[in-house]
């Protein structure tokens, strides 16, 4: 039986107790790593759902199915780095209710964000997707997102202890430390086969 057309619109104050519901599925779905970065509870995510929809530089999209909310995606024009001419929007967050999959929410949610970003003379949509959730990347590529780079993360203190250094260290020493670990062995070479005469 098909359903009602899925309706998309900017969030108020208002729907952020309903975000807040619908983020807490992705944040129980995504990977331990995941969470680390984005620890996020249902009373955090209150509270920065209602951060995010006051601020100007930062929107959030919600998809509408029956009358009842179904998805979100938080979008933001952004320049994809410092050296970079050009912007484009962002698209972060891109969460559906599990209720409501597989209706044409995710791509009610991408085409809203393509007007949005239409709108305000963006060439280019940028989506970030947990490498955890295997289904949300292949429903980008079956858009026709690719990959541009990958931004890999590591904790702080982690990285410093593979460097060999404290925080507060000093270049000179990071280097120091860096050339008074023992080289790697060279790799063995096999011997060439010799062939009979």
């Amino acid at each position: 039986m098909p359903h009602r057309a899925v309706q998309t619109r900017i969030a108020t104050p208002a729907d952020v107790e309903v975000l807040a519901i619908i983020w807490n599925e992705i944040n129980e779905l995504g990977a331990r790593a995941e969470r680390a970065i984005n620890p996020l509870t249902v009373a955090d995510a209150t509270q920065r759902f209602t951060e995010v929809v006051k601020r100007d530089d930062t929107d959030v999209i919600i998809a509408c199915d029956d009358d009842e909310v179904a998805g979100l995606a938080i979008v933001r024009v952004v320049q994809p780095d410092p050296l970079s001419p050009t912007r484009l929007l962002q698209l972060s967050n891109i969460v559906v209710n599990s209720g409501h999959r597989r209706r044409g929410v995710g791509h009610a949610l991408i085409a809203a964000a393509a007007d949005y970003a239409d709108e305000r003379g963006l060439d280019h949509l940028s989506a970030g997707v947990y490498p955890s959730l295997r289904e949300a990347g292949r429903f980008f590529v079956r858009l026709g997102f690719a990959p541009v780079a990958v931004q890999r993360v590591a904790a702080v203190t982690a990285l410093q202890r593979r460097l060999a250094v404290g925080p507060g260290a000093t270049v000179d020493e990071r280097v120091r430390r860096r050339r008074l670990r023992p080289a790697l062995p060279p790799p063995r070479r096999r011997a060439a086969s010799r062939s009979a005469d």
